[in-house]
């Protein structure tokens, strides 16, 4: 009996003894065919990293080697102080030795404002021959009419010169990351107020075909203020043929107010009753 015991605990001993060498035995093995898997030495810690992803420190990072007028015009919330559905007003004008002058209006109808202050933007801009069509815009921080008046601007040289639209465009976001705005002041219905401005020309050092070689000297200035809803007050561009000096453009785009959908309406209701 007493051997039988000596035995079975033995037997046990052997069992476990067996059982941790076949573990480790695996384990190194699985450890050898995957050794990048398990190997945590230079492992990163992941909410740090998560937390680093979203914070201002990390954004600013990014834009260090922007120049101050692409911070302006794509980092910058325009649109943060609209708070309901509104319409912006802007004017546009251009006189041209060309062409025929016109004077026309552009809206921007914020039609809903997401929780996280996000908007969902249509567009009217111009009409008849003039009017541009752009599609909807969903999910806005910035005022996207300066990025409508670039657009437009490169299709009317595009359609002006047989050139491509493609080149104008490149050479306007090309100028724009490498220009600094400066401060200055501007009035509005009466009132003065702190702005900036942006001013460049941008194909100044580009070899330029005779057929666009009006356009050498063309010039934006681009005037913002925080204090103007959707912070964009006026952009103006200005040509003038170096060989024909009779020969220029001037086009501007001009703020001219806001109105909530709620004011609309009621201002709409009155009417009606009046009439």
């Amino acid at each position: 009996m007493i051997a039988f015991y000596r035995f079975s605990n033995l037997f046990k001993v052997t069992l476990l003894i067996l059982t941790i060498i076949f573990v480790s035995t695996n384990t190194t093995r699985s450890q050898e065919e995957n050794p990048i898997e398990n190997d945590f030495n230079k492992a990163e810690n992941a909410e740090e990293k998560r937390t680093k992803w979203g914070t201002e420190e990390f954004k600013l990072e990014l834009i260090k080697e922007m120049s101050s007028a692409n911070i302006a015009l794509f980092i910058d919330e325009h649109l943060k102080t609209i708070t309901e559905p509104s319409r912006i007003y802007y004017k546009f004008s251009k006189e041209s030795t060309r062409e025929d002058n016109f004077v026309g209006n552009v809206v921007l109808n914020i039609v809903k404002v997401e929780d996280d202050n996000t908007k969902h933007i249509t567009f009217r801009y111009l009409k008849g021959r003039n009017k541009v069509r752009f599609p909807p815009q969903i999910g806005a921080k910035g005022n996207p009419v300066f990025m409508l008046f670039f657009e437009r601007d490169a299709r009317d040289m595009q359609r002006l010169t047989g050139g491509n639209a493609l080149f104008f465009r490149s050479r306007i976001r090309h100028t724009i990351a490498a220009t600094e705005i400066k401060d200055v002041d501007l009035e509005f219905q009466g009132n003065k107020l702190v702005g900036k401005q942006i001013s460049f020309q941008p194909f100044l050092e580009t070899k330029l075909k005779n057929r666009v070689s009006r356009y050498k000297t063309k010039k934006f200035v681009l005037t913002m203020s925080e204090d103007i809803p959707g912070f964009i007050y006026q952009i103006e561009t200005y040509i003038k043929d170096l060989d024909d000096p009779t020969d220029m453009v001037k086009e501007i785009l001009q703020y001219q107010g806001i109105r909530t959908n709620q004011e609309l309406r009621d201002e709409y209701k009155k009417r009606k009753e009046s009439s």
